[in-house]
């Protein structure tokens, strides 16, 4: 049997650890069966191929969870970059957990996506959810609460484009820099910033969405981590952007647009011109996992 989970933008601007959607490109995908011992074999970026994967956290974990114990063999095509920011690990953690729910019939959809964020825990060190919930869901989601897991979902459907540069950005650092408290006036701005974009993706005003990428939590104490922006953010808007902002904890950078093709093109040509190489995904944001 085969999974496709796709990759994820995380945050998508003001939402840190709340928002996110699954986009159509890059993706993993993962073959499985039961087996009398546990096994992976990886093709594409390389990722561990033994049980520190978190495809096989995820799996194991929950297999503990309903008190069984199967094993897996597993064969994981790595189609989505490592420290890319588009959810790399939270693709894989929800395909192992699909998987094992798959062999042992669990339907408990927060059972699955627990289980899927003790990959992520395993990965990063935090269980957050903002990257399975989307790749799950195939919305665009709000995270309320992930104990119990409480997820408000919008359905949306438009072309996005995601630039990634080769260079890269562990989920683990990025969060060591951020701080335990932030001025009152950016948590103000956050919340305005947010509500507005949830109400302006439910009318599907994309100008507006564009207009509302922004985060006042996150960015500010990231920012030295991107000495590129400014420059990819600037060829953005000139090639048309309604708004540009980084996906997860970069350095993957999504924009929207009325020629998403002509903005990738825009910003992967500016990554160049700082002698760095890009490569750009023109996909359709709204898309979750696939069995096939």
């Amino acid at each position: 049997m085969r999974v496709r989970v796709p990759a994820t933008v995380a945050n998508f601007g003001p939402g840190f650890d709340v928002f996110g959607v699954g986009i159509g490109e890059p993706h993993d995908e993962l073959r499985f069966r039961e087996s009398d011992e546990w096994s992976i074999n990886v093709r594409g970026f390389p990722v561990p191929a033994d049980g520190s994967n978190v495809a096989v956290v995820a799996a194991k974990t929950l297999a503990s969870m309903v008190g069984e114990e199967v094993a897996l063999r597993m064969e994981l095509k790595k189609g989505i970059r490592p420290r890319s920011g588009l959810g790399s690990s939270g693709a894989s953690s929800l395909a192992g957990s699909l998987a094992m729910a798959k062999v042992l019939g669990v339907e408990d959809e927060e059972l699955i996506l627990k289980a899927a964020m003790e990959g992520e825990r395993a990965a990063c060190g935090s269980a957050h959810g903002d990257n399975v919930v989307p790749a799950y869901y195939g919305d665009f989601t709000v995270i309320e609460s992930l104990n119990p897991l409480r997820v408000h979902r919008i359905p949306v459907d438009f072309h996005v484009v995601v630039v990634l540069p080769s260079v890269e950005i562990p989920t683990r650092e990025a969060r060591k820099v951020l701080p335990e408290k932030v001025p009152l006036k950016d948590a103000v701005k956050n919340v305005a910033l947010a509500s507005s974009l949830v109400k302006a993706l439910q009318e599907g005003d994309l100008k507006t969405v564009g207009r509302l990428l922004d985060d006042r939590l996150a960015f500010p104490y990231r920012r030295r981590l991107y000495p590129w922006w400014e420059t990819a953010k600037k060829a953005a808007i000139e090639a048309g952007a309604y708004g540009v902002s980084i996906s997860g904890s970069g350095p993957a950078v999504f924009a929207i647009g009325e020629d998403v093709t002509e903005i990738g093109k825009a910003i992967a040509e500016a990554f160049n011109r700082m002698d760095i190489e890009a490569e750009a995904y023109i996909t359709v944001a709204g898309r979750g996992f696939e069995w096939f």
